[in-house]
């Protein structure tokens, strides 16, 4: 893996769209595939993370041998969310897989519960253990554990030597940020050489996230800031920034790894990420519903943690993208 060309990254761009579009008319046909579907197949659009999550549906439900319907809920809008899981109910289906927003999801959980439904937990996390709700398993990441890899790439990154960090959150108060900055908090509570300077919010858009490090660099010059920790991949305008305006000191550290994070890494302008792929997420959920189905729950890990494997620029070229070209 070398650093390309502006010829070599629009020639890469226009083979990965091909066989995006490629893929998508497969799955579509040429008549119902969109501009859109194809970009966010491609990683380019800020619903990459769950295009490769639904191919991992869709893959899991071939390997399975299900029949799904995918509906959307409009970006954590909890009142959607009730009203598909109510939708579901109504329509007696089988099982049902969830990947909630927050904590308000619970009373549809409950609904689902008492009409006799197993639901499954995938990429998030609001009702598996607690006790007022049944979830038959969570499967994804450990939250709390990728806030400690976050902590663990930070050291790596200074060597235990004192820091200044600022810590951008994702979604404040989604349970995944939540846990994160557990894991997160943890992790400073033993290790007092690194100060947090700051705690800000980029709500995992890329717009947010450049203006966050705008500001922070504006409020922090040289010397009082050492490194940015952020939670997704929406970080690689911002990291372009830095650079650019004389900021290559910041040591970013991210969460994530597509194609565009894949390639800061090896090029040194990020240090390094967790890989939180959830393609596995979304095709595991299938294969824990296969086993509930086939009376194995037994056999079903309760919650089914997926690995979260550490990307420096170490590992980087070994290492392909988790989605996106």
């Amino acid at each position: 893996m070398s650093r390309l060309t502006r010829k070599e990254k629009q020639a890469q761009t226009r083979a990965c769209l091909m066989h995006s579009a490629a893929r998508v008319f497969a799955r579509r046909g040429l008549q119902a595939a969109s501009i859109d579907e194809v970009a966010e197949e491609a990683g380019f659009t800020k619903g990459a993370f769950y295009a490769n999550f639904k191919t991992g549906l869709e893959d899991g439900a071939k390997q399975f041998g299900f029949t799904y319907d995918l509906v959307d809920g409009n970006s954590g809008d909890v009142a959607a969310e009730l009203a598909n899981l109510q939708n579901f109910v109504a329509q007696k289906r089988d099982l049902i897989i969830l990947t909630p927003s927050g904590e308000g999801i619970i009373p549809g959980i409950k609904q689902v519960n008492d009409a006799g439904i197993p639901l499954i937990e995938a990429n998030n996390k609001a009702g598996f253990g607690r006790k007022e709700v049944n979830v038959l398993t969570y499967v994804g990441a450990d939250d709390v554990e990728f806030g400690r890899l976050q902590g663990k790439l930070l050291d790596q990154a200074f060597g235990g030597k004192k820091a200044k960090i600022a810590y951008v959150m994702g979604f404040a108060g989604s349970p995944a940020q939540v846990l994160r900055a557990k894991g997160w908090d943890e992790f400073r509570a033993k290790n007092s050489q690194y100060e947090e300077v700051a705690r800000v919010t980029d709500d995992f858009d890329g717009a947010k996230a450049l203006a966050v490090v705008q500001d922070l660099l504006s409020r922090f010059p040289k010397g009082q800031l050492d490194a940015i920790v952020m939670q997704g991949p929406e970080a690689s305008a911002a990291v372009d920034f830095a650079i650019r305006n004389g900021r290559d000191e910041i040591k970013f550290i991210v969460g994530d790894y597509p194609a565009d994070v894949r390639q800061l890494i090896y090029d040194g302008k990020i240090f390094g990420t967790v890989d939180q792929d959830p393609y596995p997420q979304a095709y595991n959920a299938m294969r824990m519903a296969w086993l509930h189905f086939n009376g194995k729950d037994a056999d079903i890990p309760k919650p089914f943690f997926l690995p979260l494997p550490l990307i420096t620029k170490e590992n980087a070229e070994k290492t392909p993208a988790a989605w996106g070209c």
